[in-house]
Order: structure tokens, then C-alpha cells, then sequence
């Protein structure tokens, strides 16, 4: 719906009134008056107001007659309402009863008007009425929406940050300490090995859930920026990977300048999901090369593999959630399929850009460009 104001454009109103001279005298009582600009679409039966009320988003409001040749009665509310309830309806009645004005507004009407008793202002004003009426319900149920969402979101978060987290932990670090304790069979050493590496599995998920719902949800990140140098993060991520992948081989190459205001935590969260993504989808006896270089204002990361190439129709939504780069081909290939979601927000977050190119001539390389210094527009 639009505004109204005093120099607003015309209102679009859609009059649904099957007697062409109850419609023709209707459009003149509101061109009497001057203070207010109508521009009317007339039709004539219920489903083709159905049909407009549908595709037109303009339409600041309509005027319904109860009597129509395929619909009578307040049977013809509901389909306009499904159809568009944002949109609000005054409706057109030959007789004045009292009873049936209350059931036209319980239906969802905003006013009920009777014909042969509305002059031009009458009109004007319960349409004027009608249309404020609906945007201030508009915006209650908004504030209602963001309110629910609110409290869901504390909810939800609340469970995934401390009833499931806590038990993990517990879990985690009780397996740790038998590790640690010694005296273990064999067999009961790689049970419990297990054990822990499933936790901090289930971990990881559950963090990716929680970042998940904060950015989806409205909360977002709150970046914790200070002075680091992005070369020792990424020596670090590579690191960690070698030793969990120790029959792969990495190519790490740092050039440039590395140093950047950027919260050091997401940005080794956002390398170790582009270099594990590398990993994971590529095969064992091939190299993942990571490169960190100078870039025009800021610093540009390539992570490249020799996996198979990302489908086209899957690039485009690629950084969307719960979306893969490949199909699951491995039972190994754990995950939410939220990674490169996250690193697309985190790399948001500090105002940069992430990207993808893959080919079966030329591997694949997720890229990633990050500004050295924080930019009020840029996140």
C-alpha cells in the first residue's frame, strides 16, 4: 500500500461491481471530491477481481460489492483476503442491516457501506479510513512477527548454546581425560577415540547452527576487529589440517602484505571452511593450494582443488544454506552443508566479497577479498 499525504499520487482502487450504473455513478461521487485522486480499475465479477488483486501490488485498496454474478453475500470477502490481505476492503451492500455490517468487518472487511446512501466525501473518507486502518493492523502484526521472532530466536539459541552444548562438553572432555588416564586396551582406546571425535564433531555443528540462526534470525555477527596479519592465520589453519589430514599435501603460498583490522577469529573460521571444503571434495592423491596476496585496497585469498567441477546450476547458490558444492558421494562427507554459508556472511561481515570458479580444465577455487580497514558502509 502507499502513503497518503496531502500531494500523494492517485489511489489505486480496484472496484468489484457488476451494475454498470451503479459502478459509473460510484466513480462519479468520487470525482466530486477534489481533494482526493482515485484511479479506478472496474470489474465486474469476483474472479477477476480475484485475478487483479493477485498480480497488482499497487492497489491501495478495494470496493466490493456483495452481489455479484458469481459470488453473493460476505462469501466474496475471503478469496479477495487470501488473495492479498494486505490490501484493504470496503464493501458495497444494497440493504442496511446492522447485523450484516458487524459480519462484514468480523469476515475481515474494513467498513460497510450501503448504496444510494454514500455521497462523494462519505466515500472518500471511509476509503481514506479503510486504508490507514489496515496499514496501522499492518504494521501491529509486524511488531507482533519481529516480537515472536525475537523471543524464538532467544529460545532457540539458548538451547543450541547451553542444553545441547554442555552435554558435549561433558562428554568431550570426560573421553579426553580417559585418554589421558592410560591403562586402556586397544580396543577400548579407539572406542573412546571415537567417542571424542564424534563430540567435537557434534560441536562444530552445533556452533554452525548458532551462527546460522544469529544471521538468520537478525542477530548477525558482532566483530571483535583488531590489528593481525592474515598470513600467520592462514600458516596456522594449514597447519591444523595437515596434522588431521596427514597423507594430503598442501601448497601454501604468502605474498604481500598480510596485516589487516579484522576479528581474527572469524577470519580463521571462514579459511578453515574454504581449505577443509578443499579437502573434503577432492581426491586424496592431489594438492590443495592455498595463496594469500596483495589485492587493490586490501588482500585477496585463493583456496584451489582438483576436485570435480561444482555443477553450473549449483554455482548461484552455492553460498545459500544447507547447500553443497558437490552431491554427498562419501559417507565420510559430514556436515550441515552451512560452511560456506557462514564464510560468505563472516566475509560479508567485514566487508568483502566471496567467489567461486570451478571447471573440469581448471579445478575449483573458492577467492575471497577482504578490505584492510574497517569502512562505516561496509558491514
Amino acid at each position: 500500500m502507499s502513503e497518503i499525504g496531502t500531494n500523494e499520487r492517485p489511489l489505486r482502487l480496484l472496484l468489484v461491481e457488476d451494475n454498470p450504473g451503479d459502478a459509473r455513478l460510484l466513480q462519479e461521487e468520487l470525482r466530486e471530491v477534489s481533494t482526493t485522486h482515485f484511479e479506478v480499475l472496474h470489474v465486474e465479477r469476483l474472479a477477476d477481481a480475484v485475478r487483479v488483486v493477485s498480480s497488482d501490488t499497487s492497489l491501495d485498496a478495494v470496493l466490493l460489492d456483495l452481489s455479484l454474478p458469481d459470488g453473493h453475500g460476505l462469501g466474496n470477502i475471503p478469496p479477495l483476503l487470501q488473495a492479498a490481505p494486505s490490501v484493504p476492503l470496503v464493501v458495497l451492500t444494497g440493504t442496511d442491516d446492522e447485523r450484516l455490517a458487524v459480519r462484514a468487518v468480523h469476515e475481515g472487511a474494513q467498513d460497510y457501506l450501503v448504496k444510494g446512501q454514500v455521497s462523494g466525501p462519505l466515500l472518500v473518507r471511509a476509503l481514506r479510513y479503510a486504508i490507514e486502518r489496515k496499514r496501522v493492523e499492518e504494521g501491529l502484526k509486524r511488531e507482533e512477527a519481529a516480537r515472536r521472532t525475537a523471543v524464538f530466536r532467544e529460545q532457540f539459541l539458548g538451547i543450541l548454546g547451553h542444553d545441547l552444548r554442555n552435554p558435549l562438553q561433558a562428554i568431550s572432555g570426560n573421553a579426553s581425560l580417559l585418554l589421558r588416564h592410560g591403562g586402556l586396551s586397544e580396543p577400548q582406546r579407539k572406542a573412546i577415540n571415537r567417542i571424542s571425535i564424534s563430540a567435537d564433531r557434534m560441536a562444530r555443528m552445533i556452533n554452525d547452527l548458532l551462527d546460522f540462526t544469529r544471521t538468520r534470525l537478525g542477530a548477525g555477527y558482532v566483530l571483535e576487529r583488531a590489528r593481525m596479519n592474515l598470513h600467520e592465520v592462514l600458516r596456522q589453519v594449514v597447519e591444523e589440517l595437515e596434522v588431521a589430514h596427514p597423507r594430503r599435501q598442501f601448497e601454501l603460498s604468502l605474498t604481500g602484505n598480510g596485516w589487516g583490522d579484522w576479528d581474527g577469529d572469524r577470519i580463521a573460521q571462514a579459511a578453515s571452511n574454504l581449505v577443509g571444503n578443499a579437502v573434503q571434495y577432492s581426491p586424496e592423491d592431489t594438492a590443495v593450494r592455498v595463496m594469500v596476496a596483495d589485492a587493490e585496497g586490501g588482500v585477496r585469498v585463493e583456496v584451489h582443488n582438483w576436485g570435480l567441477p561444482i555443477p553450473t546450476e549449483r554455482l548461484a547458490s552455492i553460498f545459500d544454506p544447507f547447500v553443497r558444492a558437490q552431491d554427498m558421494r562419501s559417507a565420510q562427507r559430514n556436515g550441515l552443508g552451512l560452511g560456506l554459508y557462514i564464510t560468505h556472511e563472516i566475509v560479508r561481515a567485514h566487508g568483502g566479497l566471496l567467489g567461486v570458479s570451478s571447471s573440469s580444465e581448471e579445478g575449483t577455487c573458492f577467492w575471497l577479498s577482504l578490505p584492510r580497514q574497517y569502512a562505516a558502509t561496509g558491514g
